[in-house]
């Protein structure tokens, strides 16, 4: 048992408090004891496993197939529940104060204290406990024996079997241990499906779950993967608040990436949607490659492949390959494993930014993946069709039945694929027809199929990402006042007919917000990107969690809603930061260019240390609309996390 190092953390985060939020770079704390709405969601996650609890400590058990809490080592859940008590009071009710550290979740109770983590080395569930109270500390353990969806497979019985301190537990699904150290008196029992663990007298002890009957000790080692990004793409700002986010979104970057026994890639989202998915992954992997974390990209993009149909890379992957992948709209069910037309265009351009930052990977794949997007222009006129029977949707699924046709957002995507794989001739060509069909009116034009559709919604804004057009840049302003919020970008504006609050007709996305502000540096409209850029911060510092930032938020008040810990909602930040803010564009960026940033008027200069590119370390600074860009010695630690 790795005593020292947990005394240290446990020293540091016992002198942590809220106000600490606003100085302190590398951790988050609630504090204030009964005040604190401990049943939200958290999370402690390395590359092969994750543990969701409450802030309080404690999970119930869940659906345990699309909700993935308690503790999952790839598809397989191992604890659905944790529950206990301190001398007989439940420990939830004698929960005092919440620290999330890179790497780790520390715990403040009545009369003990708590580190969390998952080993990086094996994927082990770390509960380290420490008391000064001669405390009686009884915790109840519920065996899952789960797989994720879309199995719905679950154990029918589970063998226990308790040897000295350590617990075996067995089903036709999983083998569960769990090793039980301490230096005061054990007591271990089973009930049903629980293992109840007894504790006295003690001041340390220790409890591991794990798949494995003797799990690793790697507390330090799993706390240098997880400082990682403090060593990468290392921004400054005048704005604290600006470069703890950015610290943390990087964070989740590294920390959603997962290692399983169908590929290696990033989750979309915590607790559901925590399994591999294209269009989200790959909107994660443009960010990615600007931090340095490009051999992520790499097996991201590997495992779309694997799974990809003659070229079309798939809308997501789940891990229980015993299921059917379904989803239904109205009344329709399709195959979600290709139900996307995007995935396969934002593979392309992922893989751009890729051989921009790194070098290339897939050129023997790019024919294949090009062939079936061309094929989506069914007129031959150099537009792309989606087409709702064949599974061939963009985004938003919950009306994408009736936005069959060309699309705006999607076309965007594809007018950049051909700005970089396709001819001169062919680019200027669909670049002139689609401006002419969505930009030559001054409504909204969503999609055309027999005839042109208006609608306001937040896929207006895709052009605008990659196009510097009036057009573009009139449309944006036009739509942008029943769509913007203090808190983000409605996904509908309020003056749409089809707004109704919903999830896809009118609720706030972090990710769109994203959209809007890359699009509004780029077309320099710089006042109100940088308002909605800083509204990323905003929610990230007022979290459940802190630090998170959710998937939606309700569209007419800052509540969050959806997903708790998603992925692209702290990418776009990241995006939003390095491409819109700082003109750094993922797939053209070459620090030996000049590259002007768009900093806002109170901000003098801002600051990039480390800045990885094709294999060398750079030191960028931006200020008075001038660029210093200096090269240094790579790291000796550079790729820790690319490893192959």
């Amino acid at each position: 048992m790795i005593s020292r190092t947990f005394k240290e953390l446990i020293e540091e985060c016992r002198k942590l408090n809220n106000s600490d939020n606003y100085s302190d770079l590398n951790h988050w704390v609630i504090s204030g004891g009964s005040n604190i709405n401990n049943f939200k969601y958290s999370m402690v996650k390395g590359s092969r496993a994750h543990f969701i609890s409450y802030i309080n400590g404690i999970i119930y058990k869940s659906d345990m197939h699309r909700s993935r809490t308690g503790y999952w080592k790839g598809k397989i859940n191992h604890i659905a529940s944790l529950n206990g008590f301190i001398d007989n009071i439940a420990i939830y009710k004698e929960f005092l104060k919440y620290v999330r550290g890179l790497g780790y979740i520390y715990r403040e109770y009545s009369k003990f204290e708590r580190i969390d983590y998952i080993s990086e080395n094996d994927g082990s569930l770390h509960i380290y406990l420490s008391s000064y109270y001669n405390a009686c500390i009884e915790l109840n353990l519920e065996i899952g024996h789960s797989v994720a969806w879309p199995s719905k497979k679950s154990a029918d019985h589970v063998d226990i079997k308790i040897i000295n301190n350590m617990v075996y537990a067995s089903s036709e699904v999983a083998e569960t241990f769990i090793n039980v150290y301490s230096d005061g008196p054990i007591s271990i029992s089973n009930y049903n499906n629980s293992i109840i663990i007894r504790l006295e007298l003690f001041s340390e002890a220790e409890i591991i779950v794990s798949d494995n009957k003797n799990p690793d000790f790697d507390l330090e080692e799993t706390l240098n993967y997880h400082l990682f990004p403090e060593r990468i793409a290392v921004l400054e700002t005048p704005d604290f608040g600006f470069n703890k986010l950015f610290l943390w979104a990087k964070h989740d970057l590294l920390e959603f990436y997962t290692e399983t026994e169908n590929g290696s890639g990033w989750f979309a989202g915590f607790p559901i949607y925590s399994w591999f998915f294209g269009r989200d992954g790959l909107w994660m992997a443009l960010a990615a490659n600007e931090i340095g974390l490009t051999k992520m990209t790499k097996e991201h993009m590997k495992t779309l492949l694997k799974y990809s149909d003659n070229g079309r890379i798939p809308h997501e992957i789940g891990l229980g390959n015993d299921g059917k992948q379904e989803y239904c709209i109205d009344d329709v069910k399709i195959n979600t494993m290709y139900m996307s037309i995007d995935s396969s265009i934002l593979w392309l351009l992922a893989n751009k930014s890729l051989e921009n930052w790194d070098k290339p990977y897939f050129i023997n794949d790019i024919k294949n993946v090009m062939d079936f997007v061309k094929s989506c222009d069914i007129d031959k006129d150099l537009m792309l069709e989606n087409d709702f029977n064949k599974g061939l949707i963009g985004w938003p699924e919950t009306w994408a039945r009736i936005r069959n046709g060309k699309t705006v957002d999607i076309n965007a995507l594809w007018l950049q694929v051909l700005k970089y794989y396709g001819n001169a001739k062919d680019y200027e060509n669909a670049m002139n027809r689609y401006i002419s069909l969505f930009f030559n009116r001054n409504e909204s034009i969503d999609f055309i199929d027999n005839k042109e559709h208006i609608i306001k919604s937040a896929m207006q804004f895709v052009p605008g990402i990659f196009i510097a057009n009036k057009k573009i840049k009139d449309r944006i302003k036009d739509i942008l006042p029943g769509m913007i919020t203090p808190w983000g970008i409605r996904s509908m504006s309020v003056n749409d007919d089809m707004y109704d609050g919903g999830y896809h007709t009118g609720t706030v996305w972090p990710l769109m917000t994203g959209w809007f502000v890359l699009s509004a540096y780029n077309n320099k409209i710089k006042d109100m990107a940088f308002k909605q850029l800083k509204s990323f911060v905003d929610l990230a510092f007022a979290a459940d969690d802190p630090g998170r930032v959710n998937e939606t938020y309700n569209s007419m008040c800052c509540i969050p809603t959806g997903q708790f810990a998603q992925g692209w909602s702290s990418s776009m930040f990241i995006l939003s930061v390095l491409h819109g803010m700082l003109n750094i564009n993922t797939m053209e960026f070459n620090p030996g260019e000049s590259n002007y940033g768009k900093l806002p008027k109170s901000w003098k200069s801002v600051k990039l240390y480390n800045m990885v590119w094709r294999g060398k370390c750079y030191d960028i600074e931006f200020k008075n609309n001038i660029t210093y860009v200096t090269e240094k010695r790579i790291l000796s630690d550079i790729h820790y996390c690319n490893r192959d």
